[in-house]
C-alpha cells in the first residue's frame, strides 16, 4: 500500500510483463467493446420498432426479410439462454431467488478479466514477485473506478447508449463494487504477506500514512458493500441513502490520497461522471418544477406541481397531480418529495397514469417510513377510516419531481404483449395495456397521423392481475373498465381489423374475508350514503361502480378439502361450474375476456348507477398458471410477442421460467416459424 510514494511511470514489473498503464487501458477497451456491441443492437431494435410502426400488412410484428429473420434467431436464442434462471434456493425457511442466466453472465466476464489483468504473467508463488501483484492490482481497482460511477448515475450515460434504465444498471454497479472490493482485498493481502515476510504489517499501518489511507479506504469499501445487500437496503430505504452517499464520499477522499499522483485521472474522470450526473439531474429537476417553465400548468405559485392525496383499500395512498411539468411514457417513474408531508426524503413510484388523462397518478402501498405518514396524511384528510365526521376541503400540497426514469422496448410494436401483474404491480403493467388500447382507439376514431401507417402494432392483449381481495378492485377498477368499453368501440367500428383483449383477475386467500358475508365493490361520491346489509356506511371517494355478487355459490373450500383460492388455476377455460367464495365472494365469470353489455343487478343501493350497461371484470378465484397462459398467446400470435411481469419474487421467476421452457419447447426462430418473445420483468420493492 506504499505504491503512493513511488513514481510508476518507469518501473519495470520484469520481461514480457505489460506495462501497468496498458492494462488500465485495456480493461477500458474490453469495457468498452461490451458497450459498443449492446448499443449496436439498441439501435437495430429501435430501428425494427419504426419499421413495425410503418408496415402495413397484417402481420407487422413478422421478419420480413433476411437480415432481419436471422437477426430475429440470433435474439431468440440469446435471449434463451440469458433467461434462464436457477431454482430458488429454500434454506432455513426463508428463500434465495437467483439473477438470470444473461446479467450472471456479464458480471462473471468482468470478473474474469479483471482476474487475468491482475495476475497476467506474474509468478505469486515467487516471495519477490509479491510487490509486483500489489502494484498491479491497486492499478486494476482504480481503472472500474469510472465505470462504477457510469453505472450509478441516474442520468446514466451507458443507459442512453445501451437502452437500459438506471435502476437495472445499478444491479452491475453493485457486483461491479463487489468486484472491485476484491480487487481491492486481493491488493492488500499481497501487500500484506510481502511485509509480513519482516513482521512489518503493524509497523507500516501505524506509520506509513499512504498506507493508513489505503487501509481506511478498504475499510470504507468493506462497509459499503456490505450495507449494500438486499437486506440491509430493505431495513430503511431513507437510512440507506443517506448512509451511501456519506461512506460514498470518505472512500473517494481516501482513495484519491492514496493513489500515486499518475493515476490520480482515474479517480477525477470518477468524479467528473458524478458531477455531471448530478448537474443533469438538477438542471432537469428545475425545467420540471419551476411553473415558470410550464405556462399550462396555470399555477400562481413558483412551484409547478401541486398533488392530493386520497386512501384506498388496503393502505394504499393514491397522489394525484394534475397537469405536471413532465411528460412520460408507460412504466416509467419518478422519485416524489413533498416536504410538508414527508420532509427531506425523497422516494421512487411508479406512474399508474398515462399521458392522455392529463394528470400524474402514483399508488403507494402504506410501509414504513415515508410512504405511512403518505397514507396517514391521506386518512386525516379524508376520514373513511371508521370515522365519521364529515372529510375536510381536500388540501393539495406542493410536489417536486425528479424523473422520468425508466427505459423499456415499446410494447406496441409486438403482435401479442402479455402483461402479469401481481398486487402492486398493477401500476406497472396499467399503463401499458391504456396506453396500446388509446392507440387502438385513436386508429379507430380517425384521430392518428397518416404516418406512421400503425400506432399499435399489436393484435392481441393477454391481461393478468393477481389480488389477495375483491377490494383491490377499488385501485383501478375504473380504468378496467374503460379499457374494455374502448377496445368493444374499436371491435365495432373497424370490425375487419383483429384486435382483441383476454383479461382476467385472479383473487387468492385472504383470511379476513373468508366468511361468507354478501360484498359489493364500490367507488363512491363523497358524502354519500351505501346501504350494505342494512347499515348505512359513509363513503368518500369519487366515482360509482356497483357490481352484483352471484349468492349460488357452494362455498370456499375444494371437495377434497382446502381453499380454492390457493389452488392453481390450470386452464381457465376449463372452469364450468364451482364458484369460490373464500375471498369474498368473487363470482366465477367466463375465463375469456367478456365485454358485456348486461347491467348490475341483485344489489339494492340508494345510488343510481349512471351507466347501467356496466362491463364485468372476469374475476377467477386461485392461482395462475403462467406456462399456460403464455401458451395459449403463442400458438396465435404472428410475430414476435412480448411477456410483461412486475409482481413478487417468486411471481416474477415463475414467469421467467414459462418463458424458457416454451422458448425451447417451441424452438423459436429455430426453423419451426414460431416467433420471437421478449421478456421484461420489473422488480417488485427494493
Amino acid at each position: 500500500m506504499s505504491m503512493s510514494g513511488m513514481d510508476m511511470s518507469h518501473m519495470d514489473m520484469g520481461a514480457g510483463v505489460p506495462d501497468l498503464f496498458y492494462l488500465q487501458k485495456m480493461y477500458w477497451v474490453v469495457v468498452g467493446s461490451a458497450i459498443a456491441a449492446a448499443t449496436v443492437v439498441n439501435v437495430l431494435n429501435r430501428f425494427l420498432a419504426i419499421q413495425r410502426l410503418r408496415d402495413s400488412t397484417l402481420t407487422p410484428s413478422k421478419p420480413k426479410s433476411l437480415f432481419f429473420s436471422t437477426y430475429a434467431t440470433i435474439t431468440a436464442i440469446v435471449r434463451e439462454i440469458s433467461y434462464v434462471t436457477l431454482p430458488p434456493l429454500r434454506l432455513r425457511g426463508r428463500i434465495f431467488h437467483f439473477a438470470p442466466l444473461g446479467p450472471l453472465a456479464i458480471i462473471l466476464a468482468n470478473l474474469v478479466v479483471v482476474l487475468v489483468f491482475c495476475f497476467y504473467k506474474l509468478d505469486t508463488t515467487d516471495q519477490w514477485k509479491w510487490e509486483a501483484v500489489g502494484y498491479r492490482t491497486g492499478f486494476v481497482a482504480l481503472a472500474q473506478l469510472p465505470l462504477i460511477f457510469l453505472l450509478a448515475g441516474r442520468q446514466n450515460i451507458i443507459g442512453f447508449f445501451v437502452g437500459m434504465s438506471y435502476e437495472r444498471l445499478n444491479w452491475f454497479h453493485r457486483w461491479i463494487a463487489r468486484t472491485l472490493w476484491l480487487t481491492a482485498t486481493i491488493h492488500m493481502c499481497f501487500w500484506f504477506r510481502s511485509w509480513g515476510r519482516y513482521n512489518y504489517i503493524v509497523y507500516q499501518l501505524t506509520h506509513d500514512p499512504f498506507a493508513k489511507r489505503g487501509f481506511a479506504a478498504w475499510c470504507i469499501l468493506t462497509f459499503i458493500v456490505l450495507s449494500s445487500a438486499a437486506p440491509m437496503r430493505r431495513l430503511s430505504y431513507e437510512i440507506f441513502v443517506l448512509q451511501h452517499l456519506v461512506t460514498f464520499v470518505g472512500f473517494t477522499v481516501a482513495v484519491w490520497l492514496h493513489a500515486p499522483a499518475e493515476v490520480k485521472v482515474w479517480v477525477w474522470i470518477s468524479i467528473g461522471f458524478l458531477v455531471f450526473d448530478r448537474v443533469a439531474r438538477y438542471a432537469w429537476a428545475t425545467y420540471t418544477n419551476l411553473s415558470l417553465f410550464h405556462p399550462k400548468t396555470k399555477s400562481h405559485t413558483l412551484w409547478a406541481n401541486r398533488a392530493s392525496f386520497t386512501p384506498l383499500p388496503g393502505n394504499i395512498t393514491r397522489i394525484t397531480i394534475e397537469n405536471p411539468g413532465v411528460r412520460w411514457k408507460p412504466g416509467q417513474h419518478v422519485f416524489l418529495t413533498c416536504h410538508s408531508v414527508v420532509p427531506l426524503q425523497s422516494h421512487p413510484f411508479t406512474i399508474s397514469s398515462i399521458p392522455e388523462d392529463n394528470k400524474m397518478e402514483f399508488l403507494v402501498r402504506a410501509e414504513k417510513g415515508g410512504t405511512r405518514r403518505f397514507f396517514n396524511y391521506a386518512s386525516k384528510f379524508h376520514n373513511i377510516l371508521g370515522s365519521g365526521d364529515p372529510a375536510p376541503t381536500k388540501q393539495a400540497r406542493t410536489v417536486f419531481l425528479d424523473g422520468p426514469y425508466g427505459r423499456i422496448r415499446p410494447l406496441r410494436q409486438f403482435d401479442s404483449v402479455v402483461l402479469i401483474a401481481g398486487g402492486m404491480g398493477i401500476t406497472f403493467a396499467l399503463p401499458f395495456l391504456r396506453d396500446i388500447v388509446a392507440k387502438w382507439r385513436s386508429e379507430c376514431d380517425g384521430t392518428s397521423p397518416a404516418n406512421p401507417v400503425n400506432l399499435a402494432a399489436t393484435r392481441r392483449l393477454r391481461f393478468i392481475w393477481v389480488i389477495k381481495s375483491r377490494a383491490q378492485l377499488s385501485w383501478c377498477e375504473t380504468q378496467l373498465q374503460s379499457v374494455l368499453a374502448d377496445v368493444q368501440a374499436c371491435q365495432r367500428a373497424q370490425p375487419d381489423r383483429p384486435r382483441e383483449i383476454d383479461l382476467s383477475i385472479y383473487v387468492t386467500c385472504d383470511e379476513k374475508l373468508e366468511q361468507p358475508t354478501q360484498s359489493i365493490t364500490t367507488t363512491q361520491h363523497p358524502g354519500t350514503a351505501v346501504v350494505v346489509d342494512g347499515d348505512e356506511k359513509k363513503t368518500n371517494s369519487e366515482d360509482i361502480s356497483i357490481h352484483s355478487i352471484d349468492k349460488s355459490s357452494t362455498g370456499g373450500c375444494l371437495p377434497g378439502g382446502g381453499c380454492c383460492c390457493t389452488a392453481a388455476v390450470e386452464d381457465e377455460d376449463e372452469i364450468t361450474q364451482h364458484n369460490c367464495t373464500c375471498s369474498g365472494h368473487a363470482p366465477q365469470l367466463p375465463a375469456e375476456t367478456q365485454i358485456s353489455e348486461k347491467p348490475t343487478e341483485g344489489v339494492k343501493s340508494e345510488l343510481e348507477v349512471e351507466d347501467s350497461a356496466a362491463h364485468y371484470l372476469p374475476i377467477v378465484s386461485g392461482r395462475p398458471q403462467p406456462r399456460t397462459i403464455i401458451r395459449k398467446v403463442l400458438e396465435r400470435a404472428e410475430g414476435e410477442s412480448a411477456v410483461v411481469v412486475c409482481g413478487p419474487t417468486g411471481l416474477s421467476d415463475d414467469v421467467r421460467r414459462s418463458v424458457v421452457y416454451l422458448s425451447d419447447d417451441r424452438a423459436v426462430h429455430k426453423g419451426t416459424g414460431a416467433q420471437g418473445i421478449y421478456l421484461h420483468v420489473e422488480k417488485f420493492g427494493w
